[in-house]
């Protein structure tokens, strides 16, 4: 039996009435003299999520993208992700805010904020947590999450999250070099 699949099908996601697409694109080492571009050729050969973070230090590009797009906002999808908090409650939503602003402006707002590593310890990651469950109460993102977190990650959230258990568990799958190439230069970037 064959399944039909396409980059644009979207998937619920658990806990939440958002649906994300099944396929993203990564900026992860994208260049800023190069990330606007590639973005514009991967909706052009139908992608409709990025996938960026703070780390990748191209958010901004992301942002731009989306306006030059030409695409709705609403069949737009976009992940960003923060690494570590802020040293504080209201720094750490302070960063996420400084994200969204990047992103979608003033008014904007990002459809998944991931914590981007489980590094952070007990402390961290409750502090972050909270943080990206505030933002999401106030609509600057549609929908939170984890990256690469194990199982005692997430069950540590329990004693404290009141969005549990995350809407997304995003982990890294990494294809061989010479694939990757060969898919960026099929797309042009």
């Amino acid at each position: 039996m064959s399944v039909d699949l396409a980059i644009t099908d979207l998937l619920p996601l658990p806990n939440s009435d958002v649906k994300i697409p099944r396929l993203g694109f990564g900026v992860y080492r994208s260049p800023k003299h190069q990330c606007v571009q590639s973005c514009l050729n991967a909706f052009k050969v139908g992608y409709r999520h990025i996938d960026t973070a703070q780390f990748y230090a191209n958010e901004e590009e992301v942002g731009e993208t989306l306006r030059q797009s030409g695409i709705p906002r609403n069949e737009l999808f976009v992940t960003t992700k923060i690494m570590s908090p802020g040293g504080s409650p209201q720094a750490t939503y302070e960063k996420l805010v400084a994200s969204v602003d990047k992103i979608g402006g003033k008014d904007g707002y990002v459809d998944l904020f991931l914590i981007h590593s489980s590094s952070s310890g007990p402390a961290g990651r409750k502090e972050l947590w909270q943080a990206l469950e505030r933002l999401l109460e106030e609509g600057r993102t549609r929908s939170i999450g984890v990256s690469n977190y194990g199982i005692k990650h997430i069950e540590e959230m329990r004693s404290y999250a009141k969005v549990w258990p995350p809407h997304v568990n995003q982990i890294e799958v990494s294809m061989p070099w010479p694939a990757i190439n060969r898919f960026r230069q099929d797309i042009g970037c």
